[in-house]
Protein backbone atom coordinates (compact mmCIF):
# COMPACT_ATOMS: atom_id res chain seq x y z
CA UNK A 1 0.00 0.00 0.00
CA UNK A 2 1.17 3.58 -0.88
CA UNK A 3 1.47 6.34 1.58
CA UNK A 4 -1.32 8.40 -0.27
CA UNK A 5 -3.95 5.24 0.77
CA UNK A 6 -3.07 5.91 4.44
CA UNK A 7 -6.63 7.77 5.02
CA UNK A 8 -9.03 6.50 2.51
CA UNK A 9 -11.50 5.62 4.79
CA UNK A 10 -13.73 3.56 6.05
CA UNK A 11 -12.17 1.07 3.11
CA UNK A 12 -8.50 0.57 4.40
CA UNK A 13 -8.99 1.26 8.16
CA UNK A 14 -11.74 -1.20 8.46
CA UNK A 15 -9.12 -3.57 7.06
CA UNK A 16 -6.02 -2.50 8.86
CA UNK A 17 -5.01 -1.82 12.16
CA UNK A 18 -4.29 1.81 12.68
CA UNK A 19 -0.93 1.46 14.08
CA UNK A 20 -0.10 -1.03 11.00
CA UNK A 21 -1.01 1.95 8.48
CA UNK A 22 1.42 4.77 10.48
CA UNK A 23 4.48 1.97 10.18
CA UNK A 24 3.69 1.71 6.39
CA UNK A 25 3.86 5.64 6.13
CA UNK A 26 6.56 5.78 7.75
CA UNK A 27 8.25 3.45 5.32
CA UNK A 28 7.57 6.46 2.74
CA UNK A 29 7.61 9.45 5.08
CA UNK A 30 4.53 11.87 3.61
CA UNK A 31 6.00 15.13 4.37
CA UNK A 32 9.33 13.83 3.82
CA UNK A 33 10.46 14.25 7.54
CA UNK A 34 12.40 12.43 9.72
CA UNK A 35 9.73 12.27 13.19
CA UNK A 36 9.99 13.72 16.42
CA UNK A 37 13.15 13.79 18.54
CA UNK A 38 12.74 10.47 20.29
CA UNK A 39 14.46 7.99 22.89
CA UNK A 40 17.09 5.81 20.90
CA UNK A 41 14.49 3.10 22.26
CA UNK A 42 10.88 3.57 22.96
CA UNK A 43 9.21 2.69 25.27
CA UNK A 44 11.96 4.73 27.16
CA UNK A 45 14.02 7.37 28.37
CA UNK A 46 16.02 10.37 26.35
CA UNK A 47 19.64 9.72 26.70
CA UNK A 48 20.77 11.90 29.58
CA UNK A 49 17.34 13.15 30.49
CA UNK A 50 15.19 12.72 33.19
CA UNK A 51 12.14 12.28 30.90
CA UNK A 52 10.93 9.91 27.86
CA UNK A 53 8.24 7.93 26.44
CA UNK A 54 6.88 5.39 27.81
CA UNK A 55 3.47 4.51 26.72
CA UNK A 56 4.43 0.51 26.10
CA UNK A 57 2.01 0.97 22.86
CA UNK A 58 4.18 2.80 20.83
CA UNK A 59 7.17 1.83 18.68
CA UNK A 60 9.78 4.64 17.65
CA UNK A 61 8.40 4.24 14.14
CA UNK A 62 5.24 5.84 15.39
CA UNK A 63 6.16 8.81 16.59
CA UNK A 64 6.29 10.91 13.14
CA UNK A 65 5.78 14.50 15.04
CA UNK A 66 4.57 17.70 12.96
CA UNK A 67 3.70 17.34 9.60
CA UNK A 68 6.18 19.63 7.63
CA UNK A 69 8.85 19.59 10.31
CA UNK A 70 9.79 21.70 13.19
CA UNK A 71 9.82 25.28 11.92
CA UNK A 72 12.27 26.92 14.78
CA UNK A 73 14.31 23.55 15.11
CA UNK A 74 17.59 25.43 16.90
CA UNK A 75 16.07 28.26 19.29
CA UNK A 76 18.99 29.26 21.52
CA UNK A 77 18.51 29.00 24.83
CA UNK A 78 19.34 32.46 26.49
CA UNK A 79 18.64 31.44 30.69
CA UNK A 80 16.66 28.32 32.23
CA UNK A 81 14.79 27.91 35.45
CA UNK A 82 13.98 24.55 37.58
CA UNK A 83 16.13 20.97 37.45
CA UNK A 84 19.71 22.10 37.24
CA UNK A 85 19.14 25.32 36.38
CA UNK A 86 18.39 28.69 38.22
CA UNK A 87 15.85 28.25 41.09
CA UNK A 88 11.77 28.59 40.30
CA UNK A 89 11.73 31.36 42.29
CA UNK A 90 13.45 33.86 40.45
CA UNK A 91 10.06 33.61 37.45
CA UNK A 92 7.63 33.87 39.86
CA UNK A 93 5.83 36.64 38.69
CA UNK A 94 6.22 35.21 35.21
CA UNK A 95 4.53 32.12 35.56
CA UNK A 96 0.49 31.67 36.71
CA UNK A 97 0.35 30.89 40.62
CA UNK A 98 -0.73 27.27 40.00
CA UNK A 99 2.31 26.76 37.66
CA UNK A 100 4.71 28.18 39.70
CA UNK A 101 3.68 26.12 43.34
CA UNK A 102 3.84 22.76 40.77
CA UNK A 103 7.44 23.75 39.78
CA UNK A 104 8.42 24.01 43.22
CA UNK A 105 7.10 20.71 44.62
CA UNK A 106 9.37 18.41 42.13
CA UNK A 107 8.73 15.99 45.26
CA UNK A 108 4.87 15.80 44.16
CA UNK A 109 5.03 16.20 40.88
CA UNK A 110 8.54 15.81 39.48
CA UNK A 111 11.07 17.66 37.71
CA UNK A 112 10.52 20.81 35.53
CA UNK A 113 12.75 23.35 33.39
CA UNK A 114 11.75 26.25 32.49
CA UNK A 115 13.85 27.30 28.62
CA UNK A 116 13.40 30.69 27.58
CA UNK A 117 14.38 31.73 24.03
CA UNK A 118 13.58 34.70 22.11
CA UNK A 119 10.25 35.46 21.04
CA UNK A 120 9.55 35.46 17.04
CA UNK A 121 6.53 37.44 15.93
CA UNK A 122 3.64 35.61 14.22
CA UNK A 123 4.69 37.29 10.80
CA UNK A 124 7.95 35.73 10.70
CA UNK A 125 6.72 32.36 11.08
CA UNK A 126 6.75 30.25 7.61
CA UNK A 127 4.15 28.88 5.20
CA UNK A 128 0.81 30.39 4.82
CA UNK A 129 -1.82 29.98 7.58
CA UNK A 130 -0.61 32.90 9.58
CA UNK A 131 -0.44 35.10 6.76
CA UNK A 132 -4.15 34.09 5.55
CA UNK A 133 -5.22 34.52 9.51
CA UNK A 134 -4.00 37.76 9.14
CA UNK A 135 -5.21 38.69 5.54
CA UNK A 136 -8.48 38.10 6.36
CA UNK A 137 -8.72 39.35 9.77
CA UNK A 138 -7.73 42.98 8.19
CA UNK A 139 -9.30 42.17 5.04
CA UNK A 140 -13.28 41.40 7.30
CA UNK A 141 -12.28 44.20 10.10
CA UNK A 142 -15.29 45.97 11.31
CA UNK A 143 -17.81 43.31 9.76
CA UNK A 144 -18.78 41.07 12.61
CA UNK A 145 -20.82 41.56 15.46
CA UNK A 146 -21.98 40.06 18.68
CA UNK A 147 -25.40 40.24 19.37
CA UNK A 148 -27.77 40.40 22.61
CA UNK A 149 -27.45 36.87 23.05
CA UNK A 150 -23.26 37.25 22.99
CA UNK A 151 -23.86 35.07 19.59
CA UNK A 152 -21.39 35.88 16.76
CA UNK A 153 -23.01 37.08 13.38
CA UNK A 154 -22.12 38.54 10.22
CA UNK A 155 -18.59 36.88 10.88
CA UNK A 156 -16.80 35.19 7.48
CA UNK A 157 -12.88 34.49 8.71
CA UNK A 158 -9.90 35.66 10.73
CA UNK A 159 -10.47 37.12 13.74
CA UNK A 160 -13.21 38.78 14.08
CA UNK A 161 -12.45 41.52 16.56
CA UNK A 162 -8.55 42.23 16.57
CA UNK A 163 -7.03 43.72 19.64
CA UNK A 164 -10.42 43.80 21.23
CA UNK A 165 -10.76 44.29 24.97
CA UNK A 166 -13.90 43.01 25.32
CA UNK A 167 -14.66 39.62 27.04
CA UNK A 168 -16.64 37.83 24.61
CA UNK A 169 -15.46 39.28 21.62
CA UNK A 170 -12.32 37.81 22.89
CA UNK A 171 -14.39 34.64 23.20
CA UNK A 172 -14.62 34.63 19.68
CA UNK A 173 -11.55 35.72 18.52
CA UNK A 174 -10.24 32.20 20.10
CA UNK A 175 -13.31 29.91 19.08
CA UNK A 176 -12.27 30.92 15.86
CA UNK A 177 -8.42 31.26 15.73
CA UNK A 178 -7.62 27.57 13.65
CA UNK A 179 -4.68 27.42 15.01
CA UNK A 180 -4.08 24.06 14.21
CA UNK A 181 -5.81 24.51 10.87
CA UNK A 182 -10.17 24.13 9.92
CA UNK A 183 -9.62 20.60 9.30
CA UNK A 184 -7.15 17.88 11.27
CA UNK A 185 -7.13 14.32 11.85
CA UNK A 186 -4.36 13.42 14.62
CA UNK A 187 -2.97 10.50 16.81
CA UNK A 188 -2.94 11.14 20.81
CA UNK A 189 -2.04 9.28 23.91
CA UNK A 190 -2.47 10.27 27.58
CA UNK A 191 -0.80 9.48 30.15
CA UNK A 192 -2.65 9.51 33.48
CA UNK A 193 -0.45 9.52 36.23
CA UNK A 194 -1.87 10.05 39.80
CA UNK A 195 -0.22 10.70 42.95
CA UNK A 196 1.95 7.32 43.96
CA UNK A 197 3.32 7.41 40.05
CA UNK A 198 0.36 4.80 39.06
CA UNK A 199 0.20 5.28 35.88
CA UNK A 200 -2.57 4.35 32.59
CA UNK A 201 -2.36 5.26 29.11
CA UNK A 202 -5.02 5.34 26.53
CA UNK A 203 -4.36 5.97 22.76
CA UNK A 204 -7.06 7.45 20.39
CA UNK A 205 -7.97 9.43 16.61
CA UNK A 206 -8.82 13.39 17.45
CA UNK A 207 -10.45 15.21 14.09
CA UNK A 208 -11.93 18.31 13.06
CA UNK A 209 -13.89 19.50 10.28
CA UNK A 210 -14.75 23.98 10.01
CA UNK A 211 -18.01 24.59 8.42
CA UNK A 212 -17.55 28.28 8.73
CA UNK A 213 -14.90 30.49 8.93
CA UNK A 214 -12.17 28.81 6.78
CA UNK A 215 -9.03 29.98 5.10
CA UNK A 216 -8.21 27.51 2.22
CA UNK A 217 -9.04 26.05 -0.70
CA UNK A 218 -12.15 26.57 -2.78
CA UNK A 219 -14.71 26.36 -0.03
CA UNK A 220 -13.82 29.58 1.49
CA UNK A 221 -15.24 31.09 3.51
CA UNK A 222 -18.14 28.49 4.35
CA UNK A 223 -18.33 24.89 3.23
CA UNK A 224 -21.18 24.30 1.16
CA UNK A 225 -23.54 22.80 1.65
CA UNK A 226 -24.37 23.08 4.91
CA UNK A 227 -28.10 22.73 5.34
CA UNK A 228 -27.68 22.07 9.26
CA UNK A 229 -26.14 25.35 9.70
CA UNK A 230 -23.11 23.42 11.64
CA UNK A 231 -20.17 25.61 12.96
CA UNK A 232 -18.04 22.24 13.14
CA UNK A 233 -17.71 18.69 13.14
CA UNK A 234 -15.67 16.76 15.69
CA UNK A 235 -14.66 12.94 16.36
CA UNK A 236 -12.55 11.25 18.50
CA UNK A 237 -12.00 7.25 18.43
CA UNK A 238 -10.06 5.29 20.98
CA UNK A 239 -7.75 2.49 19.91
CA UNK A 240 -6.08 1.35 23.15
CA UNK A 241 -6.67 0.27 25.80
CA UNK A 242 -8.79 -3.01 25.83
CA UNK A 243 -11.84 -2.11 27.53
CA UNK A 244 -11.90 1.61 25.49
CA UNK A 245 -11.23 0.44 21.91
CA UNK A 246 -13.76 1.19 19.97
CA UNK A 247 -15.42 3.97 21.93
CA UNK A 248 -16.08 6.58 19.66
CA UNK A 249 -17.53 10.27 20.58
CA UNK A 250 -18.85 12.54 17.64
CA UNK A 251 -20.22 16.16 18.02
CA UNK A 252 -21.76 18.04 16.03
CA UNK A 253 -21.28 22.22 16.69
CA UNK A 254 -24.50 24.32 15.31
CA UNK A 255 -24.19 27.84 14.75
CA UNK A 256 -26.84 28.79 16.66
CA UNK A 257 -26.93 30.41 20.56
CA UNK A 258 -30.59 28.33 20.38
CA UNK A 259 -29.22 25.10 19.31
CA UNK A 260 -26.93 22.84 22.09
CA UNK A 261 -24.50 20.57 20.83
CA UNK A 262 -25.47 17.18 19.17
CA UNK A 263 -23.41 14.65 21.14
CA UNK A 264 -22.90 10.42 20.77
CA UNK A 265 -20.57 8.41 22.17
CA UNK A 266 -20.53 4.56 21.40
CA UNK A 267 -20.11 2.24 24.13
CA UNK A 268 -18.56 -1.07 23.31
CA UNK A 269 -19.78 -2.70 26.88
CA UNK A 270 -23.17 -2.00 25.87
CA UNK A 271 -23.00 -2.32 22.08
CA UNK A 272 -24.99 1.00 21.96
CA UNK A 273 -24.67 4.88 20.96
CA UNK A 274 -25.87 7.46 24.01
CA UNK A 275 -26.46 10.69 23.48
CA UNK A 276 -25.08 12.71 25.74
CA UNK A 277 -26.88 15.65 26.85
CA UNK A 278 -25.47 19.82 27.68
CA UNK A 279 -25.54 18.93 31.47
CA UNK A 280 -22.62 16.68 30.78
CA UNK A 281 -20.10 18.87 29.17
CA UNK A 282 -18.12 19.43 32.61
CA UNK A 283 -18.34 15.65 32.38
CA UNK A 284 -14.25 14.15 32.17
CA UNK A 285 -13.10 11.68 29.07
CA UNK A 286 -13.24 8.34 29.58
CA UNK A 287 -10.33 6.20 30.66
CA UNK A 288 -9.46 8.48 33.98
CA UNK A 289 -8.75 11.91 32.38
CA UNK A 290 -8.77 15.33 34.21
CA UNK A 291 -10.16 16.91 30.72
CA UNK A 292 -13.33 17.68 30.30
CA UNK A 293 -15.84 18.37 27.00
CA UNK A 294 -16.00 21.92 27.29
CA UNK A 295 -12.51 22.82 28.86
CA UNK A 296 -10.73 20.64 26.67
CA UNK A 297 -7.16 23.18 25.19
CA UNK A 298 -8.50 25.77 27.54
CA UNK A 299 -11.99 26.42 26.20
CA UNK A 300 -14.80 24.33 23.85
CA UNK A 301 -18.00 25.28 24.69
CA UNK A 302 -20.40 27.57 23.30
CA UNK A 303 -19.35 31.09 24.53
CA UNK A 304 -23.11 31.82 24.91
CA UNK A 305 -23.45 29.19 27.93
CA UNK A 306 -20.84 31.68 29.83
CA UNK A 307 -20.50 34.74 31.09
CA UNK A 308 -17.09 36.57 29.82
CA UNK A 309 -14.61 39.24 31.37
CA UNK A 310 -11.43 40.79 29.69
CA UNK A 311 -8.84 41.06 32.90
CA UNK A 312 -6.21 43.09 31.14
CA UNK A 313 -2.70 41.68 30.09
CA UNK A 314 0.27 40.40 32.02
CA UNK A 315 3.74 39.15 30.72
CA UNK A 316 4.52 35.55 31.27
CA UNK A 317 7.05 32.73 30.09
CA UNK A 318 4.51 30.72 27.78
CA UNK A 319 5.43 27.84 25.43
CA UNK A 320 4.85 29.65 21.59
CA UNK A 321 7.49 28.25 19.97
CA UNK A 322 7.68 24.68 21.98
CA UNK A 323 10.45 21.35 20.85
CA UNK A 324 8.65 19.07 18.56
CA UNK A 325 9.61 16.76 21.31
CA UNK A 326 7.23 14.05 23.50
CA UNK A 327 8.27 14.71 27.13
CA UNK A 328 6.91 12.51 29.92
CA UNK A 329 7.86 11.98 33.20
CA UNK A 330 7.61 8.38 34.39
CA UNK A 331 6.83 7.45 37.84
CA UNK A 332 5.77 11.08 38.68
CA UNK A 333 1.98 13.04 37.71
CA UNK A 334 3.84 16.24 36.10
CA UNK A 335 5.35 15.88 32.83
CA UNK A 336 3.70 16.63 28.98
CA UNK A 337 6.14 19.85 29.32
CA UNK A 338 9.68 18.72 31.33
CA UNK A 339 11.78 20.36 29.52
CA UNK A 340 10.14 22.82 27.34
CA UNK A 341 10.87 26.57 25.74
CA UNK A 342 9.27 29.09 26.55
CA UNK A 343 9.04 32.49 25.61
CA UNK A 344 7.86 35.98 27.09
CA UNK A 345 4.25 36.53 25.92
CA UNK A 346 2.32 39.60 26.44
CA UNK A 347 -1.02 37.33 27.46
CA UNK A 348 -4.80 38.49 27.49
CA UNK A 349 -6.10 37.23 30.70
CA UNK A 350 -10.01 36.31 29.89
CA UNK A 351 -12.24 34.88 32.38
CA UNK A 352 -14.65 32.99 32.04
CA UNK A 353 -17.96 31.58 34.36
CA UNK A 354 -20.39 28.91 33.35
CA UNK A 355 -24.30 29.46 33.25
CA UNK A 356 -24.47 25.68 32.70
CA UNK A 357 -23.84 22.77 34.98
CA UNK A 358 -20.38 22.67 35.82
CA UNK A 359 -17.81 21.45 38.26
CA UNK A 360 -16.15 24.92 37.98
CA UNK A 361 -17.15 28.62 39.45
CA UNK A 362 -14.76 30.03 36.89
CA UNK A 363 -11.86 29.73 34.65
CA UNK A 364 -9.11 32.26 33.55
CA UNK A 365 -7.23 31.45 30.31
CA UNK A 366 -3.69 33.30 29.13
CA UNK A 367 -3.89 34.09 25.51
CA UNK A 368 -1.89 34.93 22.46
CA UNK A 369 -2.48 38.54 21.81
CA UNK A 370 -1.75 38.07 18.13
CA UNK A 371 -2.58 33.75 17.62
CA UNK A 372 -5.05 33.81 20.62
CA UNK A 373 -3.75 30.47 21.26
CA UNK A 374 -4.41 29.57 25.43
CA UNK A 375 -1.25 28.74 26.97
CA UNK A 376 -2.43 28.34 30.32
CA UNK A 377 -5.55 27.85 31.93
CA UNK A 378 -6.93 27.88 35.90
CA UNK A 379 -9.87 26.53 37.04
CA UNK A 380 -11.55 27.09 40.58
CA UNK A 381 -13.96 24.15 41.66
CA UNK A 382 -17.76 25.38 42.81
CA UNK A 383 -16.21 26.48 46.33
CA UNK A 384 -13.52 28.77 44.67
CA UNK A 385 -10.29 26.85 45.36
CA UNK A 386 -7.82 25.62 42.87
CA UNK A 387 -8.72 22.89 40.87
CA UNK A 388 -7.91 21.94 37.57
CA UNK A 389 -4.24 23.56 36.07
CA UNK A 390 -3.59 23.32 32.06
CA UNK A 391 -0.38 24.00 30.24
CA UNK A 392 -0.04 24.27 26.62
CA UNK A 393 2.79 23.34 24.60
CA UNK A 394 2.11 25.05 20.85
CA UNK A 395 4.94 23.59 18.32
CA UNK A 396 4.46 25.58 15.09
CA UNK A 397 5.05 23.42 11.43
CA UNK A 398 6.54 24.94 8.57
CA UNK A 399 3.07 26.03 6.96
CA UNK A 400 2.57 28.24 10.25
CA UNK A 401 0.49 25.68 11.93
CA UNK A 402 0.24 25.58 15.84
CA UNK A 403 -0.12 22.18 17.82
CA UNK A 404 0.00 21.65 21.32
CA UNK A 405 2.54 18.69 20.35
CA UNK A 406 2.46 18.30 24.91
CA UNK A 407 0.03 19.75 27.27
CA UNK A 408 -0.05 19.41 30.99
CA UNK A 409 -3.30 18.63 32.58
CA UNK A 410 -3.14 18.60 36.43
CA UNK A 411 -5.79 17.97 39.22
CA UNK A 412 -4.04 20.02 41.85
CA UNK A 413 -6.41 19.11 44.60
CA UNK A 414 -5.39 15.06 43.78
CA UNK A 415 -1.96 15.34 42.83
CA UNK A 416 -3.47 13.66 39.66
CA UNK A 417 -2.83 14.31 35.77
CA UNK A 418 -3.69 13.51 32.18
CA UNK A 419 -0.90 14.52 30.23
CA UNK A 420 -1.06 14.55 26.23
CA UNK A 421 1.21 13.77 23.90
CA UNK A 422 0.20 14.25 19.78
CA UNK A 423 2.23 11.80 17.89
CA UNK A 424 1.28 11.96 14.34
CA UNK A 425 -1.07 14.99 12.91
CA UNK A 426 -2.19 16.02 9.22
CA UNK A 427 -4.41 19.25 8.99
CA UNK A 428 -6.20 21.37 6.45
CA UNK A 429 -6.50 20.13 2.56
CA UNK A 430 -4.08 17.71 3.01
CA UNK A 431 -6.51 15.82 5.95
CA UNK A 432 -9.21 17.08 3.42
CA UNK A 433 -7.88 14.77 0.66
CA UNK A 434 -7.69 11.67 3.33
CA UNK A 435 -10.78 11.67 3.75
CA UNK A 436 -11.79 14.41 6.31
CA UNK A 437 -14.81 15.50 5.16
CA UNK A 438 -18.78 15.66 6.70
CA UNK A 439 -19.34 13.10 5.30
CA UNK A 440 -16.82 11.11 7.52
CA UNK A 441 -18.91 12.39 10.45
CA UNK A 442 -21.63 10.01 11.26
CA UNK A 443 -21.64 7.09 13.60
CA UNK A 444 -22.32 4.34 11.54
CA UNK A 445 -18.98 4.94 9.93
CA UNK A 446 -16.91 6.06 12.42
CA UNK A 447 -18.51 2.53 14.20
CA UNK A 448 -16.48 0.46 11.58
CA UNK A 449 -13.57 2.74 11.39
CA UNK A 450 -12.83 2.61 15.19
CA UNK A 451 -14.14 -1.44 15.42
CA UNK A 452 -13.93 -2.41 19.06
CA UNK A 453 -14.95 -6.04 20.83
Amino acid sequence: MKIKDKLQWPRFIILIPVLALINIMLAEPIFGYEGHSVPTEVPGDYDGKWYGVYCPELTKGDLVGLPYGDAFPNQAIMSSWGYKAKPIEGIKDLIPEMWYDICTHPDLWGETRINETAFIPRDKYPGDQQQLMMKFTEQNKGTARVDERGHLINYKNGHPFPGSTNGVEIAWNFVNSLNYGQSMYANFYVGITDKKGGKRYSKADQNYFWMKGRIHGENIPNYEPNPNNYLWLQAMGFTYPYDLKGIVILTYRYDDPDREDDQWMYITSLRRVRRMSASQRWDKLPGGQDITYDAATGFQGKPTNYEWKYLGRKVLLCSRQAKDELQEIKDKPGGGTADQLYQRVNTVMLEYVPKIVSSVSKAVMYLDPETYACYYADFLDRRGRPYLFYNHCWAVDKSGVMFPIGFFVGDVQRIHSSNNYTYYVIVDLDAEKKGITPSYYNMENLRNVYKGR
